[in-house]
């Protein structure tokens, strides 16, 4: 842990403003929720909140489903990072950060179904993917996270039977956040 040298007063009811310039640093936007910890006598520990985090068991389960009932690799998401990915070689993808084109999806609650080779980056990094669909995750609507099917092979598509099948995943995991 560092010092920034930023010090802010607390306002009548307890608030505090935190800072453009680490809001913009730790992706911190509107809405977005801070987990508060308390870690001595003195210190307070604000962590970004990820409801799939706590999801993780249960969405390496589906993904492991899916992967074995589609054919495709499956990456979920929270709203900054891949949590969860199954399929060949893709456990090295699980903590990356996702792009702002799927922040963006995901933000707007768009089913996006490509089912062509695809130009969209669904990382960080310089690797294309060939992302097939991308199912944002809605919980008492509000956007927390996607699920990701992508494949090696860009003639690959998704059939109805697949896309039914995700949806249904989908709908499990608001479900069981809703309850």
């Amino acid at each position: 842990m560092y010092s920034t040298g930023i010090i802010k007063k607390i306002d009548n009811l307890g608030r505090i403003v935190l800072p453009k310039e680490i809001r913009r640093k730790l992706k911190i936007r509107e809405n977005d929720e801070l987990e508060i910890f308390l870690d001595s006598e003195e210190t307070i520990l604000l962590k970004k909140y990820s409801t799939m985090k706590d999801l993780k068991k249960e969405c390496a389960l589906y993904a492991s489903i899916l992967n074995k009932e589609t054919g495709f690799k499956v990456m979920f998401t929270d709203k900054d990072k891949v949590t969860v990915c199954k399929g060949k070689n893709t456990s090295l993808f699980v903590g990356e950060e996702i792009s702002d084109k799927l922040i963006d999806i995901i933000e707007k609650r768009m089913i996006y179904n490509v089912n062509l080779a695809s130009d969209i980056k669904i990382l960080r990094t310089d690797e294309n993917l060939n992302p097939k669909i991308i199912i944002p995750l809605i919980v008492d609507s509000k956007s927390i996270g996607s699920i990701v099917l992508f494949t090696d092979e860009i003639e690959k598509t998704v059939k109805d039977k697949e896309y039914e099948l995700l949806k249904f995943v989908a709908s499990l995991i608001s479900t069981k956040l809703e309850i």
